[in-house]
């Protein structure tokens, strides 16, 4: 029984990450109006069709003062990677927000994954035979709260949504993960700060091993989680994200993958990671009508048998899969 138990800690904080929601706003789209993490680094990066966009990496590179991470391209003041802009300057405009998914996260520093924003734009610039720009802001270990207060406030940020002609927003899946630390240093009755889902696992570990039924405590404590402040975040998210979009800014949200979805896990567990991911993609899919936007289903997909080898971040291919269910979606709705 306490080897099955503590085959489960892995799968609880693994499903914990990977929460997110993917907004792309689509033309003629009006949203409603008056509706009411761990960080690590942060980047923005230009690119135009006919060169590979240069979106930030999880591999190190030079930083700003103010920990901007900058690789590739004619790096600004402020840490952004500008390439300069197609000579008609009537390039289509995309700019991708939230956690590690959309920065196209690399566990290995020696190899480079290209997100789906970028390869999303890339294609439908092709398909449309427009040049495009591209800007990414995403940031490592992003939570909700995180996006409003320290992303959606800035000025450059501000002023490339303002200018988009489609908007890539993945988040989720910290606010979770934040919640799962929150739960364990509860039960645990520590105030050990975890900087990361290993760390919690590692003294979790150790105290299931001395109280296996300390586990079940934490399924029950997740289980009663208030999504309320994440549903909050959201909104408020997509309130700035309308007051400062254009009019005729064309879309699409993705819902949450399990990860963790063939694993042979008991009942019990399956349905905690179920209620989890269903909850969250409850509350992304209750205001999609309201703000405008569409969801494509990432949860009926294959991305969960194309991650890494942390078995949460899309690896290439799942990037890819990505990339080609958000580009059919867009090619749907532009039709319409």
């Amino acid at each position: 029984m306490r080897k099955n138990i503590l085959r489960m800690l892995p799968v609880l904080l693994a499903v914990l990450l990977l929460g997110s929601g993917t907004a792309l706003w689509l033309n003629g789209r009006s949203p409603a109006s008056g509706s009411g993490a761990a960080e690590e680094t942060a980047d923005a990066s230009t690119g135009v069709s006919g060169e590979k966009a240069g979106e930030q990496t999880e591999t190190e590179g030079s930083s700003d003062s103010s920990g901007v991470e900058t690789s590739g391209g004619d790096v600004q003041s402020d840490g952004t990677e500008q390439i300069e802009q197609s000579e008609s300057g009537q390039a289509l405009h995309v700019t991708v927000l939230g956690d590690s998914i959309a920065k196209g996260y690399s566990g290995n520093k020696e190899i480079e994954i290209e997100c789906y924003g970028s390869l999303a734009a890339q294609q439908i610039s092709e398909e449309a035979g427009e040049p495009y720009s591209y800007q990414n802001f995403a940031k490592n270990g992003l939570d909700s709260a995180g996006m409003n207060e320290k992303i959606l406030s800035r000025e450059d940020v501000q002023e490339s949504i303002a200018s988009a002609d489609i908007i890539f927003i993945t988040l989720g899946s910290n606010d979770l993960l934040n919640e799962c630390k929150s739960v364990v240093q509860e039960i645990l009755n520590t105030d050990k700060k975890f900087r990361s889902a290993d760390d919690a696992l590692e003294v979790l570990e150790d105290a299931v091993k001395e109280n296996p039924f300390l586990i079940l405590k934490i399924i029950s404590a997740l289980s009663n989680w208030d999504y309320h402040s994440f549903e909050t975040q959201w909104i408020s998210m997509m309130d700035t994200v309308c007051s400062l979009k254009k009019e005729d800014a064309a879309i699409l949200v993705t819902n949450i993958y399990n990860p963790v979805a063939n694993l042979e896990l008991p009942s019990t567990m399956n349905q905690v990671v179920e209620d989890i991911i269903g909850n969250m993609n409850s509350i992304i899919d209750d205001h999609a009508a309201g703000y405008g936007y569409c969801v494509a289903d990432l949860f009926g997909s294959e991305i969960s048998e194309h991650v890494q080898d942390d078995g949460l971040h899309p690896d290439q291919e799942g990037q890819q899969l990505i990339s080609d269910i958000v580009c059919e979606e867009y090619k749907t709705l532009s039709q319409e």
